[in-house]
């Protein structure tokens, strides 16, 4: 039986300084292009921003929609799972406007 709690397992994915600020950008938008998403989240790295959205997606958090055009045209979007953190994420967002 796994004794490890719910907050420990939400730590393992969100416990970095980008995921959840990721998460946030890409929930206040309609889909959202990776140079867009960079640009937004102030000092990441393109190879952070790639593996953070990797580990997202492989959580199935967020899924990435290729348009196959040329150029190319990449967005990512908040899976059903991923929107299910929203009201979670206004909470806090609410709170350290209001605490911090």
């Amino acid at each position: 039986m796994d004794q490890e709690c719910g907050v420990s397992k939400v730590m393992d994915i969100f416990g970095g300084k980008w995921k959840l600020k990721i998460l946030w950008i890409i929930c206040n938008h309609e889909g959202i292009r990776f140079n867009q998403l960079r640009r937004e989240v102030n000092g990441i790295t393109n190879v952070m921003l790639t593996r953070s959205l990797e580990l997202l997606m492989e959580h199935n958090l967020v899924i990435r929609k290729d348009f196959q055009t040329i150029p190319p045209h990449v967005e990512y979007y908040l899976t059903k799972k991923g929107e299910d953190l929203v009201p979670f994420m206004q909470q806090l967002d609410l709170w350290g406007r209001e605490n911090l």
